[in-house]
């Protein structure tokens, strides 16, 4: 929380105006010892101004610019027609959606920057579910036979990211992760999954309900297309706003016991131990103080996941953390969907370094036929 102007800790910047405050609240999981989450809302001023902060520790990074504004006023559909159409207004856009980056790319303005996000994209299994067998590993394993994640990537979401194969995302940073037994994404391989669902006693003419934040929609449309075609299921989509989908987060940490009103929730969870990936992300979908575990406990995740903190050498964390993907894969405790980029929009005289983990200015140059410096 920056909640007024002043030197603030010992980063590279000095908050000169404005705001920006984290409001965080409480999800209990668990009283007796206590586990709980924090849900997090975001109030900024219209405008945030940092300047440089000349005592900063690591002099060779930076920072680089003299001074930053954030602008908070702008809708993103105008910052964006802001960045591709002139210069003086907007430099830098974040969260560019995938279907914008065209755009982007055509502008003589702009130009698009992207980097492999440590971003998860796939879908909450209800494993409570009492009108589908999902209770069933291989209930779970035939929705992700029956997705097909290459034409998922291509069509919902531009070709701006990459398929999962388990709930570690495919960055450079994560390499070593996914080497010891080159884990591939699910295939998509339609009699297969029919016959897995049939062997868990489902049934075609079932419904399955799927719940997705509206940036989500067209993921979640293409994922029950590829349902019903596959598993004969009907499918309904339900797409929350913004408020609806954190009531909807907040319900499923606190009530790890059904009913619940979705048999799949697409969630979009961040990773910043990308050390260790199962701390945030394994842990989130399936450990017992997980927010987003619909379903009981499972002991043998428990018993992987307690091991991963008594390892101390990274080649070992990194086998351990590979051991926890490889399980959560094999018993297809998520919808293992994708990872998208990181999608930015750069004034074409701005050198801006994107990052996997977060959003970084210290290292950012402007050159010298920026309007600031012409």
């Amino acid at each position: 929380m920056i909640d007024a102007p002043g030197p603030w800790g010992t980063g590279p910047f000095i908050l000169t105006q404005g705001a920006s405050v984290i409001d965080a609240q409480r999800a209990v999981i668990r009283s007796e010892p206590l586990a709980c989450i924090w849900q997090y809302t975001e109030q900024r001023s219209e405008r945030v101004r940092l300047v440089a902060n000349p005592d900063y520790w690591d002099r060779r990074r930076g920072p680089r610019p003299a001074e930053v504004v954030f602008r908070n006023d702008l809708p993103p559909e105008r910052a964006l027609e802001l960045v591709c159409t002139g210069e003086g207004e907007v430099d830098l856009v974040t969260e560019v959606p995938a279907a914008q980056a065209a755009r982007v790319e055509a502008s003589e303005h702009a130009r698009l920057v992207a980097v492999d996000s440590a971003m998860a994209v796939a879908g909450v299994i209800d494993r409570d579910a009492v009108d589908l067998p999902l209770a069933d590993r291989r209930a779970r394993q035939a929705l992700n036979l029956a997705v097909d994640r290459e034409a998922l990537v291509r069509d919902a979401v531009f070709g701006r990211a990459r398929p999962m194969s388990g709930l570690t995302p495919p960055t450079r940073l994560t390499a070593a992760h996914r080497a010891p037994d080159r884990l591939r994404p699910y295939p998509h391989d339609p009699a297969r999954a029919a016959g897995l669902w049939r062997a868990a006693g489902g049934g075609t003419g079932g419904l399955l309900r799927i719940a997705a934040p509206a940036a989500l929609e067209a993921v979640a449309r293409r994922v029950g297309a590829d349902v019903e075609r596959v598993l004969g299921l009907g499918t309904e989509v339900r797409t929350l706003a913004e408020e609806a989908e954190g009531q909807e987060r907040r319900r499923l940490a606190e009530n790890k016991e059904g009913p619940r009103d979705w048999h799949v929730l697409l969630v979009g969870q961040g990773n910043q131990s990308i050390d260790a990936p199962p701390l945030e992300l394994h842990r989130a979908f399936a450990g017992e103080t997980g927010e987003y575990r619909a379903g009981p406990v499972i002991p043998e995740f428990e018993r992987l996941y307690e091991q991963l903190p008594a390892h101390t050498s990274q080649l070992a964390l990194v086998r351990m953390a590979n051991r926890i993907d490889r399980y959560v894969r094999r018993q297809a405790l998520a919808l293992f969907l994708y990872a998208p980029q990181a999608l930015y929009a750069v004034n074409r005289h701005v050198d801006f370094k994107p990052y996997t983990t977060s959003f970084e200015l210290a290292e950012t140059e402007v050159g010298p036929q920026h309007w600031s410096r012409r």
